[in-house]
């Protein structure tokens, strides 16, 4: 998991792919993390548009999650939060060897502290990876 590539901001408008690797040869600190659960893994990544070819008005985000454990289904509904807003995807049913996804772009100004941060509420518990920060 390393960067949004221009190929998948193309997809986020037409509700397609994130999570998608490239290189980097740009001037913001945006990147990818993620936050390993009991019962799998919680990733997040975020770039100023222009990090990945496009508008640096723009932060792009991405985020997945993926059961790798534990028995039964988990109702798990992605979150990106930010400075100005906190962004959700609607709950989804999550068994193991399943993944979900939630990716989108908003204006710089929504981050104005230029972070960002994944959130999943999963059965009634909170989880976030640590924070993306140098977005804008």
């Amino acid at each position: 998991m390393k960067m949004i590539s221009r190929n998948a901001v193309r997809g986020m408008a037409v509700g397609g792919a994130l999570l998608i690797g490239l290189g980097s040869t740009a001037a913001y600190a945006g990147g990818s993390t993620n936050t390993k659960l009991d019962n799998g893994t919680l990733y997040f990544e975020a770039h100023n548009g222009r990090e990945i070819g496009q508008s640096s008005s723009k932060v792009y985000t991405g985020e997945k999650y993926t059961k790798t454990g534990g028995s039964g289904t988990v109702y798990a509904q992605l979150r990106v939060s930010f400075e100005k807003g906190l962004y959700k995807d609607t709950q989804k049913a999550v068994k193991k060897g399943q993944s979900i996804k939630y990716s989108l772009s908003v204006p710089v100004s929504v981050a104005s502290d230029c972070n960002a941060v994944g959130v999943m509420i999963a059965d009634g518990k909170f989880y976030e990876t640590p924070y993306i920060d140098h977005l804008c």
